[in-house]
């Protein structure tokens, strides 16, 4: 990861975005693949309204624009009134993890120039928001710092749904997902030991259930929901969140370490929101708790600390006298 790593042109020229764009009826939206780069610009001028609010969205590792979490991540910005941007990385990123995470950097860097000359056609900082899930999130993170370079000014947004712990915990704070990316960052921890990064990285930090592993109801049984799975779900939890914008209710913390073990209900509780109405202005570290089943979500009753869950049992760890080696 700390060596530098270029693209061919051929490849350059095989980036693309697809384009969705809010249209007459039920959920209904246009949409359009553009070239990433200056050819694309008028491409995508011609089919978005640039006064508008834009989101830009790149997916994680393996992940297309075609994906149905994609397309469902992108419903709630179109019913808004918002255009989407999707960055199509799937065709580059399909390679071995390590080569793939290598590339990010790169196409951070293409998908800021995009951008910059997207502002320069109208598009204004202020309406601009980026959204990246896993791998994404630090495309999105090298996007936004390349955008400042160019314009010097920073989008107004940018979310990470659980930004990649693999090949990038070792790096510089500012090397990575950081809140230096955007005027408002907000991440969101679902796995942090496992695919995801545990560092509070943003001006808000959720750790839901404790950013390890998220619960899950199977049947009549209370399973733990492992790695990929407590991974992927950060996408899920955003989603449900774009609609009930007031329901996912985080409880603040003095470290991540209190966040993890849910040790945040202190007499006065310090609260804040995960979706589209987080609350910037009360930055920190937040414990988020979630029931097992959808919508996940607890309301007011996550104000109150819990006697038991599934996270504090899998946080529990055995005495070393219960085992021989």
């Amino acid at each position: 990861m700390t060596k530098n790593t270029t693209l061919s042109e051929e490849t350059k020229n095989s980036l693309r975005v697809v384009v969705l764009c809010p249209d007459k009826g039920w959920l209904a939206s246009r949409e359009e693949s553009c070239p990433l780069d200056y050819n694309g610009v008028a491409c995508v001028s011609k089919h978005i309204d640039l006064k508008k609010k834009t989101l830009v969205y790149i997916s994680g590792y393996l992940d297309a624009s075609f994906s149905p979490i994609v397309r469902a991540l992108t419903i709630p910005y179109l019913e808004r009134g918002r255009n989407v941007i999707i960055m199509e990385i799937y065709p580059i990123l399909h390679r071995s993890y390590p080569i793939a995470a290598r590339l990010t950097k790169p196409l951070g860097y293409l998908l800021g120039d995009f951008l910059s000359h997207l502002t320069h056609k109208g598009l204004s900082h202020s309406k601009l928001e980026l959204l990246g899930g896993s791998l994404g999130a630090h495309i999105a993170y090298y996007a936004a710092t390349r955008y400042y370079e160019l314009t010097h000014f920073k989008p107004n947004r940018l979310t990470g749904l659980d930004p990649a712990g693999p090949c990038f915990r070792s790096l510089p704070p500012r090397d990575r997902f950081h809140s230096a990316g955007a005027l408002k960052v907000d991440a969101i921890h679902t796995n942090i030991d496992g695919f995801g990064i545990p560092d509070a990285i943003g001006h808000v930090d959720f750790y839901v259930n404790g950013g390890e592993f998220q619960p899950s109801m199977v049947s009549d049984y209370l399973l733990p929901c492992f790695q990929l799975c407590s991974h992927v779900r950060s996408a899920i939890y955003w989603l449900i969140a774009s609609y009930e914008r007031h329901q996912f209710v985080g409880v603040k913390c003095n470290s991540v370490a209190e966040a993890r073990h849910g040790k945040c209900y202190y007499r006065d509780v310090d609260t804040n929101v995960l979706g589209p109405k987080t609350n910037f202005n009360r930055p920190g570290i937040y414990y988020l708790p979630t029931t097992e089943n959808k919508p996940f979500y607890m309301g007011k009753e996550g104000l109150k600390k819990r006697k038991y869950d599934v996270n504090h049992y899998l946080l529990q760890v055995s005495p070393e006298k219960d085992m021989i080696i």
